[in-house]
């Protein structure tokens, strides 16, 4: 009888858990009015969607089974960013992969599926992931504390590429179209260039004022075409180039006017070219036409949708949204760019 009688609370809590499994919420739901940038009566350009601390924020399902776990052993804590540093979102628009620079690690968030994984199993205890990019499943994190670019694969070890050749890795992308990766190498004041088995291809770039060089590079893109946008940090200046490194053209200049630079460090292609720009001392993205014209920008200091705290990388993936690394807000902030 007692045998039984301990039974039946044990049978219920596993109906309950049972009839709690549940499936995944939506990813940004709306809270409220629309948040959108420029403020009327100007035409909207940009809308906020959300934002991304953790694992938490994917609203994954839960099965009875781990509904069930929770009632016995209460719910597992959450994966939290530290410092999101670089982002990159792979070509389908389901993966998102975060360098968090203070947890030395990368967070990849499985936007579709809803999972999450960490990646810090590459380089020992030393690790300062600045970069991210992805080419298909295979994940290229630049480093700059191990001098060198890992590479991720789906399956196996990582593997090391550039360790004899980069001074300071601060940022990557990849050209799927070339197969090739392009690192901006903050210690060496250029961009190191590497196709898919690791090879060296070539280089371009050295420190100083004058265009096509560098002062202490951060963040690249690369656009569909091939084009290259470089932040060139303390030169308070955005540079273009072609695939083969020749200067098409720069434009920027530090200042505190509406246009101007003050520390750019990320930088992204958007679906109609024109090019959005994060500055971590204005704290605000800033969109210019591949001319360098400025269209407008939006962000402030604060910690609401829309501002930022010294943020860091942004990109732009094939669903026109606009992720940004709002680092000491320990979050991504997540945007739509409208038609």
């Amino acid at each position: 009888m007692i045998h039984r009688a301990r039974s039946f609370p044990t049978l219920g809590l596993v109906l309950i858990a049972g009839g709690c499994a549940r499936g995944h919420g939506e990813l940004f739901a709306p809270s409220g009015p629309p948040i959108e940038w420029p403020r009327p009566p100007d035409p909207p350009r940009v809308r906020f969607l959300g934002e991304i601390k953790g694992s938490e924020d994917l609203h994954a399902g839960k099965s009875a089974g781990q509904v069930w776990r929770e009632v016995l052993y209460g719910p597992e804590a959450p994966a939290m960013m530290t410092r999101p540093h670089a982002l990159a979102v792979s070509a389908d628009g389901d993966r998102l992969a975060v360098a968090d620079t203070d947890a030395a690690c990368v967070h990849v968030f499985d936007l579709a599926r809803r999972g999450y994984r960490r990646i810090d199993d590459y380089g020992g205890p030393q690790r300062v992931p600045t970069g991210v990019a992805w080419d298909g499943q295979d994940l290229w994190i630049a480093d700059a504390k191990l001098h060198a670019v890992v590479v991720a694969a789906p399956a196996g070890p990582p593997r090391v590429v550039g360790a004899e050749v980069l001074a300071r890795p601060a940022g990557i992308a990849f050209d799927p179209a070339r197969g090739w990766a392009f690192v901006s190498d903050a210690g060496a004041h250029g961009v190191v260039v590497f196709d898919r088995t690791g090879r060296l291809v070539w280089r371009f770039g050295r420190q100083g004022p004058e265009p096509g060089a560098f002062n202490y590079p951060a963040q690249i893109a690369c656009s569909a075409d091939g084009t290259l946008a470089v932040a060139d940090a303390m030169n308070f200046r955005v540079q273009l180039f072609s695939p083969d490194g020749a200067l098409i053209r720069a434009f920027g200049r530090k200042g505190d006017a509406p246009g101007d630079f003050a520390l750019p460090k990320g930088v992204a292609f958007g679906p109609d070219g024109n090019l959005w720009v994060v500055d971590a001392h204005f704290e605000n993205v800033q969109a210019f036409t591949p001319s360098g014209e400025l269209l407008m920008s939006l962000g402030r200091e604060g910690h609401a949708p829309g501002e930022f705290w010294l943020p860091a990388g942004v990109c732009i993936d094939a669903k026109r949204r606009m992720w940004v690394a709002d680092t000491y807000n320990r979050r991504v902030q997540v945007f739509e760019l409208l038609p």
